[in-house]
Protein backbone atom coordinates (compact mmCIF):
# COMPACT_ATOMS: atom_id res chain seq x y z
CA UNK A 1 0.00 0.00 0.00
CA UNK A 2 1.08 3.51 -0.69
CA UNK A 3 1.35 6.53 1.55
CA UNK A 4 -1.90 8.06 0.16
CA UNK A 5 -3.76 4.85 1.10
CA UNK A 6 -2.38 5.15 4.62
CA UNK A 7 -3.59 8.75 4.85
CA UNK A 8 -7.06 7.79 3.61
CA UNK A 9 -7.32 5.04 6.25
CA UNK A 10 -6.12 7.41 8.97
CA UNK A 11 -8.73 9.97 7.90
CA UNK A 12 -11.47 7.31 7.90
CA UNK A 13 -10.55 6.14 11.40
CA UNK A 14 -10.36 9.72 12.65
CA UNK A 15 -13.82 10.52 11.28
CA UNK A 16 -15.30 7.39 12.89
CA UNK A 17 -13.77 8.07 16.29
CA UNK A 18 -14.67 11.77 16.18
CA UNK A 19 -18.38 10.91 16.11
CA UNK A 20 -18.42 8.37 18.95
CA UNK A 21 -16.38 5.62 20.58
CA UNK A 22 -16.02 2.43 18.52
CA UNK A 23 -14.66 -0.97 19.49
CA UNK A 24 -11.52 -2.24 17.78
CA UNK A 25 -13.51 -4.91 15.93
CA UNK A 26 -16.16 -2.40 14.86
CA UNK A 27 -13.59 -0.05 13.29
CA UNK A 28 -11.87 -2.91 11.45
CA UNK A 29 -15.20 -4.21 10.16
CA UNK A 30 -16.20 -0.79 8.85
CA UNK A 31 -12.83 -0.28 7.16
CA UNK A 32 -13.00 -3.70 5.52
CA UNK A 33 -16.53 -3.00 4.29
CA UNK A 34 -15.24 0.20 2.70
CA UNK A 35 -12.69 -1.87 0.79
CA UNK A 36 -9.52 -0.99 2.68
CA UNK A 37 -6.74 -3.55 3.10
CA UNK A 38 -7.32 -5.45 6.35
CA UNK A 39 -3.62 -5.76 7.21
CA UNK A 40 -2.81 -2.09 6.76
CA UNK A 41 -6.03 -1.06 8.48
CA UNK A 42 -5.22 -3.26 11.46
CA UNK A 43 -1.69 -1.87 11.74
CA UNK A 44 -2.89 1.74 11.58
CA UNK A 45 -5.70 1.08 14.06
CA UNK A 46 -3.16 -0.45 16.44
CA UNK A 47 -1.28 2.88 16.32
CA UNK A 48 -4.51 4.64 17.33
CA UNK A 49 -4.98 2.13 20.16
CA UNK A 50 -1.38 2.54 21.36
CA UNK A 51 -1.87 6.32 21.42
CA UNK A 52 -5.11 5.77 23.42
CA UNK A 53 -7.19 7.44 20.72
CA UNK A 54 -9.20 4.24 20.27
CA UNK A 55 -10.00 2.43 23.49
CA UNK A 56 -12.09 -0.68 24.02
CA UNK A 57 -12.44 0.28 27.70
CA UNK A 58 -13.96 3.68 26.85
CA UNK A 59 -16.19 2.03 24.26
CA UNK A 60 -17.42 -0.49 26.85
CA UNK A 61 -18.15 2.25 29.40
CA UNK A 62 -20.06 4.25 26.80
CA UNK A 63 -22.12 1.22 25.70
CA UNK A 64 -22.97 0.26 29.29
CA UNK A 65 -24.27 3.78 30.02
CA UNK A 66 -26.16 4.00 26.71
CA UNK A 67 -27.79 0.58 27.03
CA UNK A 68 -28.73 1.11 30.67
CA UNK A 69 -30.34 4.43 29.77
CA UNK A 70 -32.46 2.50 27.25
CA UNK A 71 -33.59 0.15 30.03
CA UNK A 72 -31.46 -2.85 29.17
CA UNK A 73 -30.22 -5.18 31.89
CA UNK A 74 -26.71 -6.39 32.66
CA UNK A 75 -26.98 -9.76 30.90
CA UNK A 76 -28.07 -8.19 27.62
CA UNK A 77 -25.36 -5.53 27.84
CA UNK A 78 -22.68 -8.16 28.52
CA UNK A 79 -23.85 -10.18 25.49
CA UNK A 80 -23.66 -7.11 23.27
CA UNK A 81 -20.15 -6.24 24.46
CA UNK A 82 -19.02 -9.84 23.98
CA UNK A 83 -20.21 -9.65 20.36
CA UNK A 84 -17.67 -6.86 19.89
CA UNK A 85 -15.02 -9.32 21.10
CA UNK A 86 -14.21 -7.40 24.27
CA UNK A 87 -12.46 -9.44 26.94
CA UNK A 88 -14.23 -10.36 30.18
CA UNK A 89 -12.03 -8.08 32.29
CA UNK A 90 -12.90 -5.02 30.18
CA UNK A 91 -16.60 -5.87 30.34
CA UNK A 92 -16.51 -6.44 34.11
CA UNK A 93 -14.61 -3.19 34.65
CA UNK A 94 -17.08 -1.19 32.57
CA UNK A 95 -20.06 -2.75 34.36
CA UNK A 96 -18.65 -1.98 37.82
CA UNK A 97 -17.57 1.56 36.92
CA UNK A 98 -21.04 2.40 35.62
CA UNK A 99 -22.33 2.29 39.21
CA UNK A 100 -25.88 1.39 38.18
CA UNK A 101 -28.47 0.06 40.61
CA UNK A 102 -29.81 -2.77 38.44
CA UNK A 103 -32.63 -3.52 40.88
CA UNK A 104 -34.00 0.01 40.67
CA UNK A 105 -33.51 0.08 36.90
CA UNK A 106 -35.50 -3.16 36.54
CA UNK A 107 -38.27 -1.68 38.68
CA UNK A 108 -38.27 1.54 36.65
CA UNK A 109 -38.42 -0.37 33.34
CA UNK A 110 -41.27 -2.53 34.65
CA UNK A 111 -43.21 0.50 35.88
CA UNK A 112 -42.74 2.33 32.60
CA UNK A 113 -44.15 -0.59 30.61
CA UNK A 114 -46.80 -1.95 32.99
CA UNK A 115 -47.51 0.81 35.52
CA UNK A 116 -46.74 1.03 39.23
CA UNK A 117 -49.40 -1.39 40.48
CA UNK A 118 -48.29 -4.81 41.72
CA UNK A 119 -50.08 -7.46 39.67
CA UNK A 120 -51.71 -10.31 41.57
CA UNK A 121 -52.70 -12.24 38.45
CA UNK A 122 -50.17 -14.98 37.60
CA UNK A 123 -50.38 -14.45 33.82
CA UNK A 124 -49.79 -10.70 34.13
CA UNK A 125 -46.81 -11.26 36.43
CA UNK A 126 -45.47 -13.92 34.06
CA UNK A 127 -45.68 -11.45 31.18
CA UNK A 128 -43.76 -8.86 33.21
CA UNK A 129 -41.11 -11.42 34.11
CA UNK A 130 -40.66 -12.49 30.49
CA UNK A 131 -40.36 -8.85 29.42
CA UNK A 132 -37.67 -8.11 32.01
CA UNK A 133 -35.84 -11.33 31.15
CA UNK A 134 -35.84 -10.31 27.48
CA UNK A 135 -34.42 -6.93 28.50
CA UNK A 136 -31.48 -8.74 30.11
CA UNK A 137 -32.20 -8.59 33.83
CA UNK A 138 -31.26 -11.44 36.17
CA UNK A 139 -33.80 -13.43 38.17
CA UNK A 140 -32.95 -11.47 41.33
CA UNK A 141 -33.62 -8.16 39.56
CA UNK A 142 -36.86 -9.52 38.08
CA UNK A 143 -38.11 -10.79 41.44
CA UNK A 144 -37.39 -7.41 43.02
CA UNK A 145 -39.22 -5.53 40.27
CA UNK A 146 -42.24 -7.82 39.99
CA UNK A 147 -42.73 -8.88 43.61
CA UNK A 148 -41.22 -5.89 45.37
CA UNK A 149 -38.87 -8.19 47.29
Amino acid sequence: MTDPDRKIIIDAITRMLARREHSHVEVLTKLTQKGFDAGLSSAILQEFTDADIQSNARYAEMRVRACASKGQGPARIKRELAQHKLDDATIASAMSEADIDWFELALKVKEKKFGEDQERDFKARQKQMQFLNYRGFTQEHIQYAVNGD
